[in-house]
């Protein structure tokens, strides 16, 4: 695939280079093998020691399916359990049933889809019947298994319905926020001239001003999977919690179609002024965790709003470009022209795309602008990659990591699949501050990006350093 004088040829850019496209969602991975590439760039820039083993990321030692990103997203639905957002035997069943079918886009979105039917009909019946408890247990796990449907459905028949699914999988965990106690608040919070959507969790109805952890969702994970990974730990522990959806995420995305910004201050300022005007809240304890992608943006956010007491990058993630493979990379190395580039892709690269890169394509692009989705929604590729890397360039907290002062906690995983290696890159970047530096590791069980097996692990270290910083 080299290319002469800056100018395209005939040459065969080498499809498997460029399209071994990791991303940075709290889920997504066609591949397993990107990691090696964020680790040696982020090594890089930053003169980070990369402990080898994030380095080579190896096959999943648990493995429910053959094909990777239906292992790995599966491993999240099947560590929820513990919070009571899934049921192993449930989860196990299906996977039984897609395997027997031939695992596919198509056999996972009709298998999950009819659990999730069946457990959101049990539900109903049990609130017919006065059972607040059941029907709570069953609508979280019914939004669990459309939120797996979510995931997938770009790669099926059903992909022009994206939203539609979104919409079901929202109508079940809203009924089960409503049946705790206290419930939890749906809530508006000002944004610009447009809102945002969340949902405000409380431990009770007391009016004593507690401190409150803003928990911020990276770029494909949905309200029920921040109730795991967060929001039940917060309650556990006395904490208000903030569960949202801003540009690029959730309802936004799919209904409203307001796409990712990189400068995710604007976000997080009006939620911290909304937040800090409620008697509940404490304004001098309000901290944020950023999840998955969001890692990196929590980190710029913090960079420009000051008040918040605590943040959380979950995990340190330097620049979402690194998290591209270099074959993709490298095109935008050449200096070629919006033209040249976009013509290589959509003549060399696009007609060779496996099913698998296709979808890859599509979740991860999605969230980056109308064009994106509207192609991942037809059964398309996007035909402008030059313009969709240029965006995610910008989502990078290289120049801004050294100016925040609140507090911090960077998280790294073992055998982090996407980002390995950029939590220590961030990490050293920030300045004069206090600041702690977490792996998760293979032993404990918690490895790969997120710690999909292992939320509960996940949950004790975040809250503990909260705990101690917010004291």
């Amino acid at each position: 695939g080299a290319r002469d004088g800056g100018r395209p040829s005939g040459g065969r850019v080498s499809r498997r280079a460029l399209l071994r496209a990791g991303a940075l969602g709290g889920g997504a991975a066609a591949t397993l093998a990107a990691g090696g590439v964020a680790a040696a760039s982020a090594r890089a820039a930053a003169g980070a020691r990369v402990p080898a083993s994030q380095v080579a990321a190896k096959p999943p030692a648990f493995e429910l399916f053959a094909q990777p990103d239906l292992n790995f997203e599966t491993l999240f639905t099947l560590g929820s359990a513990g919070y009571g957002v899934s049921e192993v035997g449930e989860v196990v069943t299906a996977v039984n049933d897609i395997n027997a079918r031939g695992a596919s886009y198509q056999a996972y979105f009709d298998c999950f889809a009819g659990l999730a039917r069946r457990v959101a009909s049990l539900a109903d019946s049990e609130l017919a019947a006065g059972r607040s408890a059941s029907a709570r247990s069953a609508y979280l796990r019914a939004a669990s298994y459309y939120d797996a449907c979510l995931f997938f459905v770009l790669g099926t028949s059903h992909r022009a319905q994206e939203a539609a699914v979104y919409a079901r999988m929202q109508r079940n965990w809203n009924r089960a926020a409503q049946l705790f106690d206290p419930p939890f608040v749906p809530v508006r919070i000002p944004y610009g001239r447009s809102w945002l959507p969340g949902y405000l969790l409380r431990p009770d109805h007391s009016a004593v001003a507690r401190p409150t952890v803003i928990l911020n969702n990276g770029s494909d994970a949905q309200n029920v999977d921040l109730y795991a990974f967060g929001g039940a730990a917060a309650l556990e522990r006395g904490y208000n919690a903030l569960i949202f959806e801003g540009p690029g995420q959730g309802s936004v995305l799919f209904e409203r179609e307001v796409f990712f910004r990189a400068d995710w201050e604007h976000v997080v300022s009006p939620i911290v002024d909304w937040l800090s005007g409620l008697p509940y809240v404490d304004p001098g304890r309000i901290a944020i965790t950023g999840w998955s992608l969001c890692g990196e943006s929590v980190i710029r956010a913090a960079a420009f709003e000051h008040r918040l007491a605590a943040v959380v990058a979950d995990p340190g993630v330097l620049d979402a470009w690194l998290a591209y493979p270099t074959g993709i990379r490298q095109l935008f190395d050449h200096g070629y022209s919006k033209a040249e580039l976009n013509h290589i892709w959509n003549t060399d690269v696009v007609p060779g795309l496996t099913p698998v890169d296709r979808f890859t394509l599509a979740k991860r692009s999605e969230l980056f602008g109308k064009p994106y989705l509207a192609a991942g929604r037809a059964g398309r590729v996007f035909t402008d990659l030059y313009d969709l890397g240029q965006t995610i360039m910008r989502v990078n907290c290289e120049a801004t990591a050294g100016l925040v002062t609140s507090p911090a906690l960077v998280t790294s995983y073992e055998l982090d699949e996407f980002v390995g290696g950029q939590a220590e890159a961030v990490f050293r970047l920030l300045g004069d501050i206090p600041r702690e530096l977490h792996t998760f590791t293979v032993a404990q069980g918690a490895e790969y990006h997120d710690a999909p097996m292992a939320p509960q692990t996940r949950n004790q270290v975040v809250f503990d350093w909260l705990d101690e910083t917010l004291s």
